[in-house]
Order: structure tokens, then sequence, then C-alpha cells
């Protein structure tokens, strides 16, 4: 099986080395209840923190592009503050359920657009994702939180971003994460997430999953 990326940066690979296509859908995927949570809405926003390769996008609209009307729109946004090169994520994105996606998806890489005849709209916003996400104004109907591991990189995980995602937060919005560290699910409990830990993927013992209540 052919080797997640790794970032010099945080030392850390961007998926699992066990499968990062089944991680993606295990965790983020069936962590928000997809399809399911998305039926009958015609507007449905899902924020990413930490796009990295674009694997859990393109994986969500694999799902979305199946399983949604055409009238439908979905709205992926996604925060990133070291991004890829094109080259990269060519490399990265071996899976062939998601190669007639990802050409698509670079052809507008780096920029704020719509995708796949309409029904996807993604926006990138790089940076630090509390910084971005205190400039925003969109309400989201989902979290992915898929930064680095909160020791290689605690910014992405700390309680001052999870107060950003509370006001950023639709009622009922979901959330998933592969983290199940102790101090991530008391910040996401005090932004005012309900937390629920779930068995994790591969070699995780654990991963949580959430639903925003409000403070």
């Amino acid at each position: 099986m052919k080797k997640p990326p790794r970032s010099a940066i945080y030392d850390d690979i961007y998926f699992s080395t066990d499968d990062g296509f089944a991680e993606s859908k295990a965790v983020f995927l069936d962590g928000i209840s997809a399809p399911d949570v998305w039926k009958n809405q015609m507007r449905f926003t899902i924020c990413e923190l930490g796009f990295g390769t674009g694997l859990n996008f393109l994986n969500t609209v694999h799902i979305w592009l199946e399983t949604t009307s055409d009238d439908q729109k979905l709205h992926y946004i996604a925060t990133e503050k070291h991004p890829l090169s094109r080259a990269d994520i060519l490399n990265a994105i071996h899976w062939r359920e998601l190669t007639q996606y990802v050409e698509e998806m670079l052809s507008k890489y780096l920029e704020t657009d719509l995708l796949f005849d309409d029904r996807v709209k993604l926006t990138l916003l790089f940076g630090d994702s509390r910084e971005q996400l205190s400039q925003s104004s969109f309400k989201v109907d989902a979290w992915y939180m898929d930064g680095f591991s909160p020791t290689k990189n605690p910014d992405m995980w700390s309680p001052e971003l999870m107060s950003v995602m509370a006001i950023r937060s639709n009622s009922g919005a979901k959330l998933a994460t592969f983290s199940a560290a102790g101090a991530v699910r008391r910040g996401l409990i005090e932004a005012g997430f309900e937390i629920e830990k779930k068995k994790g993927f591969g070699k995780k013992r654990e991963m949580m999953t959430g639903i925003f209540k409000g403070i």
C-alpha cells in the first residue's frame, strides 16, 4: 500500500497508514451520519479544519453526488495554513473511486468556485484557522476537525478556536474528529458541543463525534 504523505513542518502524516480512503469515510462521513444528515437539505455547509490533500473533500463529493438531487447544493469550506502543491495532491490521491473528481478539484484549486455542474462550492481559507473563522460570517452544518495531532499542532485544537467554531455553528451542527484527546473533548464541551466517544479507525482506539447544543 502506498505510504501517505508526511508534513515536514509538523512531522505527522496526512492520513492513516492503514487506508486513508476508508479512514476518511469511517471517521468523517460516518461521523456526521452522512448521507442521512443532508437528506432533504437544499443547502448544506461543511467546514473542515485542515484541508491537506483534499481527501475528505473528494470523499464527501463522491457521496454527495451519489445521494443528492441536482438542485441540492453543498458548500464545502476548509482552512489550510500550509497548502500542498497540485503535484503533491495528485501523488497522494491514488484511489480509483476518487480519480474522476480530483482533476476537477485541482482545476480550481486555490480559488473559490463552483464545481461538479454547480452542485458543489469549494471555499479554501488560507491561514490560521481561528483567524480565518473569526473573519468569516458563514454558518456551518457539520465540522471535520482534521488538523495534525494535538501534540504536534496544538493551535488547531485550542479552546479559542472551538469558541469561534461555536459562533459559526448552526443549532444541531454535527462534528467528527479522529482525536479522542481529553483536552479536545473538554474544550468542545465547554464550547457547547455534546460529545460522544466511538471506536476509532485502524490502530486508533477511539474517536469523537458531536452535536452543537449551544452555550
